[in-house]
């Protein structure tokens, strides 16, 4: 199942013993291309500081009640490292909130979440000695994380030009990976959306406030056409890859 990223923005998050806030924000990597935090305000009862929360601690998407509940307490949130969601994030800060949380490092082996298909798994010695090993990271380390909220809207430049602007990511529920980001094409006054996967884009540029994609401005624009709320089956997929001639994720083994 996919489901649109712009949808996440505003469910509740509720822990083991009461609410946090509601997500505002999430923040992507752009190298295995995954979800890797919820950005979380929690209101008046921590002062309206903004937290990050893990699809670590997820326990169950209700997506029906726009409700998000999550393995913490509201004490272990309140003590949790410092981190300031306006600023790029450090690998230094993720290791010290993976090991505050005992949660397994994403970028601990090769898998997309580590050791893991899914996340959702426990920590172990191994992990703890890459994340103890990257609390020396510095704070100028280049962070593959991406703003959901602010990604939207650049512009995706193709081989031989700009062909549209990215509008959304969707992402497959069961364990947090952006399958497709959603280009519009046709501008805002004629909108025709299709989609391409991660593995075509060749770089993300906050200077320039783009995506270059390796692929040219007229495969991208007659792709497969894609209407937002309709299913996305696995007919439709096994076109838009064979449209791109390249190999489908699930071959990839991802």
């Amino acid at each position: 199942m996919f489901k649109n990223l712009r949808d996440l923005e505003g469910f509740r998050l509720r822990a083991r013993d009461g609410e946090i806030g509601h997500v505002t924000d999430l923040y992507l990597e752009d190298t295995d291309w995954a979800v890797r935090y919820l950005v979380v305000a929690t209101g008046s009862w921590l002062f309206g500081k903004k937290v990050l929360v893990s699809p670590n601690s997820v326990l169950k998407v209700n997506w029906d009640d726009a409700c998000i509940e999550v393995d913490l307490t509201t004490e272990q949130v309140r003590n949790s490292p410092d981190i300031d969601t306006d600023r790029p994030i450090s690998r230094q800060q993720e290791a010290e909130y993976h090991l505050y949380y005992n949660f397994p490092p994403y970028w601990g082996g090769v898998a997309l979440w580590g050791r893991y298909d899914q996340p959702g798994g426990e920590q172990n010695a191994d992990d703890e000695a890459v994340t103890q090993q990257d609390k020396s990271y510095g704070a100028d380390w280049d962070s593959h994380l991406r703003s959901a909220r602010e990604v939207r809207g650049y512009g995706v430049v193709s081989i031989d030009g700009q062909v549209g602007h990215l509008d959304n990511f969707l992402m497959e529920v069961e364990n947090w990976a952006i399958r497709y980001l959603v280009v519009n094409t046709g501008g805002r006054l004629n909108r025709h959306e299709v989609l391409f996967a991660p593995k075509l884009v060749d770089q993300v540029v906050w200077a320039e406030a783009t995506v270059k994609v390796n692929a040219s401005k007229s495969l991208i624009e007659n792709a497969p056409e894609y209407h937002r709320g309709e299913l996305i089956d696995r007919a439709y997929e096994e076109a838009l890859f064979a449209h791109y001639t390249t190999h489908p994720y699930w071959e990839d083994g991802q």
